[in-house]
């Protein structure tokens, strides 16, 4: 990421073993993702594959914000997957635009 893309971080990828789910883990790894990005951008954004309920669900209940589809963002074996973008600001709108 370049100068004016510095307040921005990215989560890219996370995951948690089938046998693990449904325990709060995923919640309590973003939850900490999010304590120490808040020390060092203003907002945080990511993609997760469009048929993942599961995962929109997190992350919308952790305050995270479609707002818009990669169609065809994924080609595996033949077939195409469609990734929803999602961000969550950091900062509160006094906090932003400082220079």
């Amino acid at each position: 990421m370049g100068r004016k893309e510095a307040h921005k971080g990215v989560l890219v990828g996370m995951y948690v073993r089938p046998v693990a789910r449904r325990a709060g883990i995923a919640r309590r790894l973003v939850d900490a993702i999010l304590a120490h990005a808040r020390q060092h951008v203003e907002a945080i954004q990511l993609t997760v594959v469009s048929n993942n309920e599961a995962a929109r669900r997190l992350y919308a209940g952790l305050g995270f914000v479609e707002y818009g589809i990669e169609k065809n963002a994924l080609k595996d074996g033949g077939r195409y997957y469609d990734e929803v973008l999602m961000a969550k600001p950091l900062v509160t709108d006094a906090n932003q635009g400082r220079t």
